[in-house]
C-alpha cells in the first residue's frame, strides 16, 4: 500500500503539470541566490499572516501560477526579473477592471489579446488542498481572491522569479500549506466488520431436519422488520401457529400503541397465479378491510401474482428485494437485524438447537462475535 506522502505528492506532481512542464524543469536546478532570498521572503510573508488569514498562501500561489501561466505566451517572464514592480506589471499586462457594467472583482490580466486571472486557479489550489485531505483550506474562493489589491507587494515578489525559481517557490508554499494544515482524521477498521446478516439471507440452510418449515425465513423476516421499523411495538410467534387464533392480522405485526402500522404474511416459497388464493387470499382481504400497510414477505413471485397483489394494496417484497434494502444499511443496523433473528428463535420459537445451529454459522463469519458466548 502506498504511503500518504507518496500520494500527496503524486497529487502535487498533478497539479503542478497544468502549469510547469516538469520533465523540462528537472533539467534546471540553477536558481540565482538573489531568487532563493525572494523565496524566502515570499515563504515569511506568508508565514507572517497565515495564522489570521489563511487565504494569503492561495494568493501568494495564484500569483505565481498566474505569473507562470503568462510565460507561456510572454518569453521574458521565463527569467528572473529582479526589478520588476507592480507599475511595471499593469504596464506590461492590463488590468482588467470592468466585467460588462460591473467592476471586476478578482485579478485578471490581458496579454497579447489573451485574459488571464487567478479565480480558476484558485478553485485548483482549493481542490489539491480538499484531495490531500486538508478540509480547514480556505473554501471562500470568490472572497479570497476579491482581497488581491491589498497584496501587490507579494504580487511583485511572486512575478519577479525565473520559470525554474518559480517552480521551486510553488513547491514550497504547497509544502508549508501541508505543514499547517491539519489533516483530516477519520477513524477506520484495519479489517472491516463481518456483514453477517445478509449472508444468513443467502448462504443459511434453511430446511434442516427437525426445525420447522418457514421457521428461518420468517426468523428473517421479524429481524427486517424490528431493525426497520425501532419505532413499532413488534408482535410474533410460532411458526404454524394461526394468526387468526392469536388474534393477529399477519405472522409479525407492528403496532404503535394501539394502532396497527404494519403487517407482514411470510412465505419462503415462490407465489404464483395458482398458489394465492389459498396462501395470501385471507391476508389480502385484512389489508384491504382494515386499511393497514400490508408486506408480502416472499421468496419470489411471478409477474401476475405480483400484479394481483400491488393491486390490492399489499406491497411485495422479495428476497432479491430484501437484500436490495439490506445493502444500503450500515453495519449497525445489519447486526440489530441478525439480532432479530436470533431474539425470534430463541425466545419465540424457542427452539435451541436452532439457535446453536444459527450460532455455529456465525462463528464461521466472525469467531469474534458477541452472541457466540451463549454457544
Amino acid at each position: 500500500m502506498e504511503s500518504a506522502e507518496t500520494r500527496e505528492q503524486q497529487l502535487i506532481n498533478s497539479f503542478l503539470a497544468n502549469y510547469f512542464d516538469l520533465n523540462d524543469q528537472q533539467e534546471k536546478t540553477d536558481v540565482l541566490d538573489e531568487e532563493k532570498a525572494i523565496i524566502n521572503e515570499c515563504l515569511e510573508y506568508v508565514g507572517g499572516r497565515f495564522k489570521k488569514m489563511k487565504y494569503i498562501l492561495g494568493t501568494a500561489l495564484d500569483f505565481t501560477l498566474l505569473a507562470q501561466i503568462i510565460s507561456k505566451h510572454d518569453t521574458s517572464a521565463k527569467v528572473f526579473r529582479s526589478t520588476l514592480t507592480r507599475e511595471g506589471i499593469f504596464n506590461q499586462y492590463r488590468l482588467i477592471t470592468e466585467r460588462g457594467e460591473s467592476g471586476a472583482n478578482t485579478l485578471t490580466v490581458e496579454y497579447a489579446g489573451h485574459q488571464f486571472g487567478i479565480r480558476k486557479i484558485e478553485e485548483g489550489v482549493l481542490a489539491l488542498f480538499r484531495s490531500m485531505k486538508r478540509s480547514n483550506y480556505p473554501s471562500a474562493y470568490v472572497y479570497n481572491t476579491g482581497q488581491w489589491q491589498k497584496y501587490q507587494d507579494l504580487l511583485e515578489l511572486c512575478f519577479r522569479p525565473s520559470e525554474t525559481a518559480r517552480l521551486l517557490l510553488v513547491n514550497e508554499l504547497i509544502k508549508y500549506g501541508l505543514s499547517e494544515l491539519a489533516v483530516n482524521s477519520y477513524y477506520v477498521r484495519d479489517v472491516p466488520r463481518p456483514h453477517i446478516f445478509p449472508r444468513v439471507i443467502t448462504e443459511y440452510p434453511r430446511s434442516v431436519k427437525g426445525e420447522n418449515g418457514g421457521l428461518i425465513y420468517q426468523a428473517i423476516a421479524f429481524g427486517y422488520v424490528t431493525a426497520d421499523r425501532p419505532h413499532l411495538s413488534i408482535l410474533a410467534d410460532k411458526v404454524r401457529t394461526g394468526s387468526s387464533r392469536q388474534k393477529r392480522f399477519g405472522d409479525i405485526d407492528g403496532y404503535n400503541g394501539l394502532d396497527l402500522e404494519l403487517s407482514v404474511e411470510v412465505k419462503d416459497f415462490e407465489i404464483n397465479e395458482e398458489n394465492i388464493p389459498k396462501e395470501l387470499s385471507s391476508f389480502v382481504n385484512e389489508v384491504a378491510e382494515n386499511q393497514v400497510l400490508g408486506i408480502a414477505f416472499v421468496r419470489d413471485v411471478t409477474d401476475a401474482a405480483h400484479e394481483y397483489l400491488t393491486a390490492s394494496s399489499v406491497k411485495v417484497m422479495t428476497q432479491d428485494d430484501l437484500l436490495g434494502q439490506v445493502d444500503l444499511w450500515d453495519w449497525q443496523k445489519q447486526e440489530k437485524a441478525l439480532q432479530g433473528v436470533l431474539h425470534y428463535i430463541a425466545h419465540v420459537e424457542q427452539d435451541v438447537n436452532a439457535v446453536k445451529r444459527l450460532l455455529s454459522f456465525i462463528q464461521t463469519i466472525d469467531p469474534n462475535h458477541t452472541a457466540l458466548a451463549f454457544l
